[in-house]
């Protein structure tokens, strides 16, 4: 008897078995356009292709073309998303201040009361080395802390007591509550609150959906005289705008409330060679023009409590 026998020299498939799951059918790699696998259909299979380094048919690659066509949606996209960043930025700073202001507000009233004495958040007026105290002072202020305060005019402040628990009838020592702290970058005091000869300001803030508009008067702020740049010398005494918070939790203005106007921009301070600050006039520039009384950011204290609440337009 004659048998013949017969190979088959077809691909073999290999069974795989993955670690997080069942056993599964043998691994095969075929043609895109084939429906299904199984035995019969095994034999079509592009195993020589692939032992071989050739490609697949069913396989293609971008083009120059397509790649092209997708950097220009993606750069289209970016010059449409650029030129908001800025506003979002502004806007996240100005948010940052806004309870930076109303977090030392607080601070302010509960250090009056607890201290029983008044406590003054004093700001730091531009060309304050113009004043008589400070240009004729014995011997001439400088220092860190100066040079320090030329780059924040327009945005530093600070707390500062009259005095404290324990002090003498008729003897008290004014002391800084906190160091000078300044704005976030990209916000300043309103500039128009440092000009001396302006009687009061009226800024309009509007809620559109309700259609209510409230004239926010503000009145100039009170000067104090205190130690400045610190207590420490060389220093001296000269006067400064401030906000007042008596020991009994009120503003030291009775009948009238107090404003603190942001403004949102940048101030330029003119410096030298070196890049050190000059004792020279800085420029400010608001971005937009006018929003601090176009689109106002108000920090209102009530005079009989205060308290701080924010006042700016509301739309809807």
């Amino acid at each position: 008897m004659n048998s013949t026998l017969k190979r088959d020299f077809g691909p073999r498939l290999l069974p795989v078995r993955w670690l997080d799951s069942p056993l599964i059918g043998p691994l095969v790699i075929c043609r895109r356009n084939a429906r299904r696998v199984s035995g019969s259909a095994a034999s079509r299979c592009s195993v020589a292709a692939v032992r071989s380094g050739r490609p697949l048919r069913g396989l293609r690659a971008f083009t120059l073309l397509e790649l092209m066509m997708v950097i220009a949606i993606i750069g289209f996209i970016a010059a449409l998303a650029l030129p908001h960043v800025g506003g979002i930025g502004q806007a996240n700073s100005m948010n940052a201040a806004t309870l930076q202001l109303l977090d030392d507000v607080a601070l302010g009233r509960q250090l009056a009361m607890r201290n029983r004495s008044p406590v003054y958040m004093v700001f730091l007026p531009p060309m304050f080395w113009t004043s008589n105290a400070f240009e004729y002072a014995s011997p001439p202020i400088s220092g860190h802390q100066v040079t320090n305060l030329i780059t924040h005019q327009y945005s530093a402040y600070a707390l500062v007591s009259t005095g404290s628990v324990g002090d003498q009838p008729g003897q008290h020592h004014a002391r800084y509550v906190t160091d000078w702290r300044v704005l976030p970058a990209g916000v300043f005091f309103a500039p128009f609150q440092f000009t001396p000869t302006y009687y009061q300001t009226n800024l309009f803030t509007t809620n559109t959906l309700s259609g209510i508009t409230i004239d926010n008067v503000i009145q100039p702020w009170s000067y104090i005289q205190v130690p400045f740049p610190s207590l420490y010398p060389p220093n001296t005494t000269m006067p400064l705008p401030c906000i007042g918070f008596s020991p009994q939790g009120s503003l030291m203005t009775p009948y009238t409330n107090q404003y603190i106007a942001l403004a949102r921009g940048s101030i330029f301070y003119p410096t030298d060679t070196n890049g050190l600050p000059l004792f020279e006039q800085p420029n400010w520039a608001e971005n937009p023009p006018g929003n601090d009384a176009k689109n106002p950011n108000l920090i209102e204290i009530d005079w009989m409590t205060a308290r701080a609440t924010l006042m700016q337009n509301q739309f809807q």
